[in-house]
């Protein structure tokens, strides 16, 4: 793929869109990103840790299918870790990894592309603060699609491509601006937040409804236990960062509040709007399914440790939060026991007190 670089005629410095985005992680999030922005023509490089992908990226390029829009490809380039990169000069390093590996990669970052602005396109909330401990400019960005990785170079999309950018700790950088519209430009329905951890907190909060959705049968999905199940985890999670302190809400007033979700969620059955429709799974789902079938290596779950710390928080502050802990752990047994996704019933993992 040729580079196609553009100068500031008054300074001569190359504007960060106009230089390569490095894509860190080619999973269901990085592949998505990359196939948008390399189909607009954007170069694109994606670091990852398997030579077998970084060749089938180099030779094939990235594919998008939408399930409510045309596919979407692109050229792009490859390379097996960050220091196989370092002669590019990236506008933008965009970390799309599990968060397990924020602390080995940050610094990795940092040595090899030390003057780029570091986006974490991450689900938890801890990775600003170990990006920002190498690296001097951070944004989060917030990921707000369901997206569902096919092959190494495949991933499937549907509904509103919404990501929600800001810098952090807070604040709206020049960066973060010219982030959100080359996001947009590339089919993005991109927010800007000033309060980019509240937003995180937010979609940690959602999350912990991605173990239920991937473990509990169809069959169930379409129940009130199973829609009330979701609502009282949020609801204990509402109540922990409330005696804790944190706020949690949308930055730019787009996404339902968490109280607003709890509402959704509780009615959602009655409403027939419980159920999954379109073919398209977490990373929970996929993580599960490739243990119990084998299918390579153990993907971390990662969504376990949203129950996990808001039940840590919970203790802390005092606040009950029987519920998370039932998911957490019969999550943590079904994976031990290789157990399949959409294998457990909604009473098994809701089982909730006759008197309550």
């Amino acid at each position: 793929m040729s580079a196609s670089h553009e100068t500031d005629s008054d300074t001569g410095a190359r504007s960060s869109a106009a230089q390569p985005v490095v894509v860190v992680g080619a999973g269901s999030v990085g592949l998505t990103l990359g196939a948008r922005l390399a189909a607009r023509r954007r170069d694109v490089v994606f670091v990852v840790r398997r030579a077998a992908q970084a060749g089938a990226l180099n030779e094939r390029g990235v594919s998008l299918e939408q399930l409510d829009g045309k596919p979407l490809r692109g050229r792009v380039k490859a390379f097996v870790g960050c220091a196989a990169a370092r002669h590019l000069e990236p506008g933008w390093v965009v970390v799309c990894v599990g968060s397990g590996h924020t602390e080995i990669l940050a610094p990795e970052i940092a040595d090899a592309w030390p003057a780029a602005t570091v986006v974490s396109a991450q689900n938890h909330v801890t990775n600003e603060a170990v990006l920002a401990r190498h690296s001097r400019s951070v944004l989060g960005l917030v990921w707000r699609q369901t997206v569902t990785r096919l092959s190494d170079i495949e991933v499937r999309s549907g509904g509103a491509a919404r990501v929600i950018v800001g810098s952090y700790p807070d604040g709206l950088s020049p960066a973060a601006l010219e982030l959100a519209a080359v996001l947009r430009d590339a089919g993005f329905d991109a927010g800007l937040s000033p309060t980019i951890a509240r937003d995180k907190w937010l979609k940690l909060c959602v999350n912990l409804m991605s173990i239920p959705n991937a473990l509990i049968h169809p069959r169930d999905h379409t129940s009130a236990a199973f829609a009330e199940g979701k609502a009282r985890l949020l609801e204990e999670a509402r109540a922990v960062l409330a005696a804790a302190g944190i706020e949690a809400g949308s930055g730019d007033g787009r996404d339902r509040s968490l109280e607003q979700e709890i509402e959704w969620q509780r009615l959602s059955a009655a409403r027939g709007l419980s159920a999954r429709r379109a073919p398209l799974y977490n990373q929970v789902w996929r993580a599960f399914e490739q243990r119990a079938r084998g299918l390579g290596p153990d993907e971390a779950l990662e969504a376990d440790t949203y129950h996990e710390l808001i039940t840590r928080l919970g203790a802390a502050h005092g606040v009950a939060t029987p519920l998370n802990e039932r998911v957490l752990a019969h999550t943590r047994r079904a994976w031990h026991e290789r157990a399949a996704a959409e294998s457990c019933g909604v009473a098994e993992m809701f089982r909730i007190a006759s008197s309550e």
